[in-house]
């Protein structure tokens, strides 16, 4: 039997979803473990209810929703997150979850029922804005990361995960750990120009790269801005500044394949007129070459020691979380490849860049992802956008492969 995907009912509630926590500048906002997080799980919950799909929720957050299958059989998952950095856009996430929700749909529609179970997956935090690291549900769900650390991890304002997750009644009775999935797909926007620029509408995602995090803190001393001559000065603040350039220089020395940023400062005590006596940054660095990781890090480290030397501060560096890389399952790849072949719909091979909960899930069961092309590659903004007919495409993917596997 050949099922097609509605394409108006995915854009819909790709449109419904973004509603919620929607910013004036047409974006989203739902940091993981916010009012509007816990609000867009419930709008989900809501579209799946008529789809009698068994719920279940763990410690951490992760929600699972199954639709039960014919034998007693390994389940198929599918699925991504409905959390957003605070500028971000409307299908970063959300596209993945809906479009699994849409292939249940047309599932439902048609009467058609599959061997093997079917599980929708939404992932805890996986973007780390508010909470890091970046991925933590399923961190937590495959043992990368201990549940208590976790529950104890706060945001900038010193609240809890854990706190969090009572506030939006988000905590749930199982135990977190790998669940009875034959097999794990997750559909995605690209969040680069690469597909694009191909003219292909559908990415057959390989592998990852490896990915580095570092919290730097770096210490001096406060003191008056007028009073203090220059020589005499410990400030963080302008130490800080030169280990972002000093970040950034490495990354553009590591190109094409190498990526390194300095995205998030936290400045004490941040008040006119006073030298800066403690700042905080967040850098990562990543490359498609894991040596070439090693050597980005080595590079930075030595840098950013000097600098401080330089400037007489404190620096502490916290390697704390870390990603890839990882290879999809090339038996999967090729099953999404003979999808899209069959729906005509062009395809590329290419590494993700970025972090996904795909690289937690990959060493657990057999793991795939797909991509869909992004306006521009722009993401995390909210000018993000895929095109309706390029999502419904990964959406139709997505329908056809599990179809195949779960039968």
């Amino acid at each position: 039997m050949t099922l097609s995907v509605n394409q108006d009912r995915l854009w819909q509630a790709l449109l419904d979803m973004a509603a919620v926590g929607a910013t004036l500048e047409g974006g989203s906002n739902r940091p993981a473990l916010s009012a509007a997080d816990a609000e867009a799980r419930a709008l989900l919950l809501s579209w799946c209810e008529p789809l009698g799909l068994k719920m279940e929720r763990d410690g951490i957050g992760n929600l699972f929703l199954r639709r039960a299958g014919q034998a007693q059989r390994p389940a198929v998952a599918f699925g991504s997150h409905l959390d957003t950095v605070p500028t971000g856009g409307r299908f970063d996430g959300a596209f993945g979850v809906l479009a699994g929700l849409e292939a249940l749909r047309t599932l439902h529609d048609a009467g058609v029922a599959t061997a093997a179970p079917l599980e929708l997956v939404v992932w805890t935090n996986e973007e780390g804005s508010r909470f890091p690291p970046a991925m933590m549900g399923s961190r937590v769900h495959a043992g990368d990361l201990p549940l208590d650390r976790a529950l104890t991890t706060t945001d900038d304002a010193g609240e809890t995960v854990g706190e969090a997750l009572a506030e939006t009644f988000q905590i749930g009775f199982l135990t977190p750990g790998p669940r009875d999935w034959a097999a794990w797909i997750e559909p995605h926007i690209e969040q680069g120009p690469v597909l694009e620029q191909a003219g292909a509408a559908v990415g057959i995602v390989t592998g990852t790269v490896e990915a580095r995090y570092f919290h730097l803190t770096v210490t001096g001393e406060a003191s008056h801005a007028g009073a203090t001559a220059m020589a005499g000065r410990r400030d963080s603040l302008a130490a800080a500044a030169e280990m972002i350039l000093a970040t950034e220089q490495i990354g553009l020395s590591s190109e094409p394949g190498g990526r390194s940023s300095a995205a998030w400062i936290g400045n004490a005590p941040n008040v006119r007129g006073a030298v800066p006596s403690l700042t905080r940054l967040h850098c990562d660095m990543r490359h498609e070459d894991p040596a070439r990781v090693d050597v980005m890090e080595a590079a930075a480290r030595i840098a950013w020691t000097a600098i401080a030397a330089r400037r007489g501060v404190q620096l502490e560096v916290d390697a704390y979380a870390s990603f890839g890389p990882v290879q999809f399952d090339p038996g999967l790849g090729a099953l999404l490849r003979e999808a899209a072949a069959a729906r005509q719909l062009p395809v590329r091979d290419m590494v993700a860049a970025a972090g996904h909960d795909s690289v937690l899930i990959a060493p657990l069961c057999p793991s795939a992802m797909l991509f869909v092309p992004s306006r521009g590659g722009v993401t995390h903004h909210p000018t993000e956008y895929t095109a309706p007919e390029h999502l419904a495409g990964g959406a139709q993917v997505l329908l056809d492969a599990v179809m195949r596997l779960a039968n």
